[in-house]
């Protein structure tokens, strides 16, 4: 699987290995700290995945992939940290598969209060279900945003075993030692694809707020009335959230058609709010050369990387790639 988002795992995995005293194979192309670009050979991250089982085991896998704050300053940590809870979670996992185009997914199977019954399979048309360690990996980077997020008592449960592990128990939810082999055994009958979030069901939280790269006011220049420039303040705080013109309204504390009037009046939509606003977002974050412009677009809530490539360019006139070229940190070649 060589997109965007295997790369992000595997920079994540990399940098959780250090963090804990296991060494990682060598990294590809001289990269330090884990891979930096949007796309990473398959043979990488395999590599990467190995080393962790020869190392620690498959429960060391699982709880390095939850070390999500080992991608703080990325711009797919940004854009997951911005769900309010975990069905919101789930949800922007949901589109970062999609923007990818990843060969796997994520689907609900049931959802109630405190509780999302999952599975990691094959997209339809895609012959080779995921690898036991790919959904272990998933598995725990859901549970570490999760925590991250702050959900209380957050635990998962194999839907096809009674293995039951809980998020905050570094000993493995009272399996202790044991971990490690149960895990191994449901991996070697391929049974670690379906589970049971749960936790502690309470009000959503508010997002974090946002860091100075995704700065609130970069539309502020624009000759917009005040009304348009509080919907771009609200974009900017995330711009990977799904701004419908309903959403907008609501925020506004007005009637969706009186929002649209209002706006129509100044020739100005709620789509070129969000546009624009996600364009300069996009631009900001590409003044930096290390984060790729496939995660960037994800993070922006560009569909895809056709449309991020296409909006940027209709709003700033070039490429993503060729603005960074023009404006972007100089490349830093390791020493």
């Amino acid at each position: 699987m060589q997109d965007f988002a295997s790369a992000a795992m595997v920079r994540l995995l990399v940098r959780a290995m250090h963090a804990h005293g296991l060494a990682p194979p060598p990294a590809p192309h001289g990269l330090h700290g884990g891979p930096q670009g949007s796309r990473v050979p398959l043979a990488c991250k395999r590599a990467v995945v190995e080393a962790i089982l020869r190392q620690g085991g498959p429960a060391m896998l699982l709880r390095l992939a939850q070390r999500v704050d080992l991608l703080q300053g990325d711009p797919v940590h940004r854009a997951l940290m911005g769900a309010a809870d975990m069905a919101a979670l789930l949800a922007r996992w949901q589109r970062l598969e999609r923007y990818v185009h990843s060969r796997h997914q994520v689907s609900v199977q049931a959802l109630g209060p405190g509780r999302l019954q999952l599975r990691h399979h094959a997209r339809a048309g895609v012959a080779q279900p995921p690898l036991p360690t790919e959904s272990l990996a998933v598995l725990g980077v859901l549970l570490g945003a999760g925590k991250a997020l702050g959900v209380r008592a957050l635990g998962v449960e194999m839907a096809a075993s009674r293995l039951r592990w809980d998020a905050d128990d570094r000993q493995g939810g009272g399996l202790a030692g044991d971990l490690d082999g149960r895990l191994a055994q449901l991996m070697a009958h391929g049974r670690v694809d379906q589970w049971v979030l749960h936790w502690q069901a309470s009000g959503a939280r508010a997002p974090e707020a946002p860091p100075p790269s995704a700065a609130t006011g970069l539309c502020d220049p624009l000759p917009w009335p005040p009304l348009a420039h509080a919907l771009a303040r609200h974009v900017l705080q995330d711009p990977a959230a799904p701004h419908t013109v309903d959403a907008l309204a609501r925020q506004a504390g007005l009637a969706r058609r009186s929002l649209q009037r209002a706006l129509s009046g100044t020739g100005l939509s709620c789509r070129s709010i969000v546009a624009e606003a996600r364009a300069r977002a996009a631009a900001q974050w590409l003044l930096q050369e290390r984060h790729g412009l496939a995660e960037i677009g994800f993070a922006c809530g560009f569909a895809d990387q056709p449309h991020f490539t296409r909006e940027f360019a209709r709003h700033v006139g070039l490429t993503p790639a060729r603005y960074r070229q023009a404006f972007g940190e100089p490349v830093q070649t390791p020493r």
